[in-house]
């Protein structure tokens, strides 16, 4: 008995809201448009444990390998990332070629997205509209210092 009057309080304060929620009719909430959040893919720090357990899962080396095979056949189209200027897939490679953009030096992808809420089945969906691959930029004695944007590969 003493639990009905904090239900009663609560339900009132709910139906006072001012925010409408949709019915649950399998309707996506956007939640966040070209939201852009950097994802590091690369130990920074092998003595760092908590750095090595955070990337304990990732696998991505196939799917890295499979985007500059896509750029170079020319599957889809890549942009310089400061300039915005459409790069072709020499130019990509000329810059793979260059010391430091070595395949086993990228750190980082960066990702744009969209954000979808679905109030129905509680869950978010993610749309990536675009990537940037980040290689890592470190110091003569090893220090990461940063990262050097590849290039950004659109997705839409």
């Amino acid at each position: 008995m003493k639990h009905i009057p904090i239900l009663i309080i609560a339900l009132s304060l709910l139906g006072c809201s001012n925010t409408e929620v949709p019915e649950n009719t399998g309707e996506k909430i956007l939640v966040a448009e070209e939201i852009i959040y950097d994802v590091i893919i690369k130990v920074p720090d092998m003595d760092d444990p908590w750095e090595v357990k955070k990337l304990d899962g990732y696998q991505g080396e196939r799917m890295v390998s499979e985007i500059f095979n896509a750029v170079y056949e020319e599957k889809v189209k890549v942009y310089d990332y400061h300039t915005g200027e459409k790069l072709s897939p020499g130019q990509v490679r000329e810059k793979e070629l260059q010391q430091g953009y070595d395949r086993n030096n990228l750190g980082k992808i960066q990702f744009t997205e969209n954000w979808f809420y679905n109030p129905a089945s509680m869950k978010i969906d993610k749309e990536v509209t675009s990537i940037v691959l980040g290689y890592e930029n470190r110091t003569i004695d090893g220090k990461l210092i940063g990262y050097w944007a590849a290039f950004r590969l659109d997705l839409e």
